[in-house]
């Protein structure tokens, strides 16, 4: 009994030490321009702080411009030109 609860502590410890899985960002839906002169936007963050931008992807009918890396943690929006 004693060997028993030595092991569901040791058990509980480690599951209390161990760390926690990683938040993922959940993919969001595409923008569409309806308009003939729009640009989508993708900025592209280092982490889920949303602090850090490490890339850019831009296109669209007013030009096109690709940079940096690409990750799980994004925003997109529009751009009128």
């Amino acid at each position: 009994m004693r060997k028993k609860s030595l092991v569901l502590s040791c058990l509980a410890v480690v599951t209390l030490l161990a760390p926690a899985a990683p938040a993922v960002a959940a993919p969001r839906a595409p923008l569409v321009c309806f308009l003939d002169s729009c640009d989508i936007i993708t900025v592209y963050y280092s982490d889920a702080s949303y602090t850090t931008v490490v890339g850019m992807h831009e296109d669209g009918v007013c030009g096109q411009n690709i940079w940096g890396e690409q990750t799980q943690y994004y925003t997109t929006s529009q751009d009128h030109c």
